[in-house]
């Protein structure tokens, strides 16, 4: 759908993106990840072409933009800035029909499923944080946009408010396809929700995929938390014949980091031993092993 090729970014002699190429596809929840500074705000920019490349380009459905098909996209996307300035004399409802006279488009009643009509009607200037995120939200959604980028949209907010702002999002994405590009610091928001994530550090894309995937190539092993009522050098043995490393004991767990490709043999042992343990749970790497595993 939306293909960046060899996009490089300087600012003078600054670098903030390069050589970063990768699709956004159809219909995905695309996670943009990285520390702040990391360049994935830059990145977006370029997408929107607010922000022109040093090298590189922008491509559509295959096909590379030029001044007509960037003013076509741009009525296709919507947009959430991390930080937006409404005018705080003005309403909620009166603040949508202005972006709603820019974006050539109207302020249905869908709108109140994200802000009651009794915010709405209040002037902004008293609204919280919250309330301005999901008027930021709503101005993004107007003229009912293929592709949505955000960009850090849950900063500042508490965690019912995180909450709150991806069932919101959730629910949009049931309804009608829509593709999505987020960014953000908190990787643990976005590793149950992407359907792929990009990491990005020092400006360079590190690496791009499923979480399943990427753990795979970096070979980041599971975690096996067994459940003991005391030290058992059996078991310990039995994980040590099969590859297992790293074996603690932690709050009544025994703890070990398994390869994924032993899994089942792993599995297979320990359930010949069952009397000997009480539960035993494997987990995969999270966002944050992959994130610090990538160099």
């Amino acid at each position: 759908m939306l293909t960046l090729e060899g996009i490089t970014k300087y600012y003078k002699e600054l670098k903030a993106v390069e050589g970063v190429s990768f699709t956004v596809r159809q219909g995905e929840f695309l996670g943009l990840v990285g520390p702040n500074g990391s360049g994935k705000s830059t990145l977006m920019r370029i997408m929107l072409g607010i922000v022109n490349p040093t090298s590189g380009r922008v491509l559509f459905n295959g096909q590379p933009l030029n001044e007509v098909s960037w003013r076509e996209l741009r009525r296709r996307i919507g947009y959430m800035p991390e930080r937006v300035s409404f005018y705080d004399n003005l309403t909620g409802i009166e603040t949508l029909r202005l972006f709603a006279r820019v974006k050539r488009s109207t302020v249905d009643e869908t709108i109140e499923r994200i802000l009651p009509r009794r915010v709405l009607e209040r002037k902004v200037g008293s609204y919280s944080k919250g309330m301005r995120q999901r008027l930021n939200l709503i101005q993004a959604l107007l003229a009912a946009p293929e592709i949505l980028i955000l960009d850090e949209p849950t900063s500042g907010l508490d965690p019912m408010g995180i909450a709150e702002f991806y069932s919101i999002l959730d629910e949009i994405r049931q309804e009608r396809l829509l593709t999505v590009v987020l960014s953000s610091h908190i990787l643990a928001e976005v590793e149950d929700r992407a359907d792929r994530v990009a990491i990005m550090k020092d400006g360079n894309l590190k690496a791009i995929g499923s979480l399943r995937t990427l753990y795979r190539e970096l070979e980041l092993p599971l975690k096996v938390f067994i459940t003991l009522k005391e030290k058992d050098p059996l078991i310990e043995h039995l994980l040590d014949m099969e590859g297992a490393t790293g074996l603690t004991y932690k709050n009544g767990y025994l703890i070990a980091n398994v390869p994924p490709d032993n899994k089942m043999k792993v599995l297979s042992s320990l359930m010949e031993k069952k009397d000997r343990f009480e539960d035993i749970t494997i987990t995969e790497p999270s966002l944050e092993e992959v994130f610090f595993g990538i160099h």
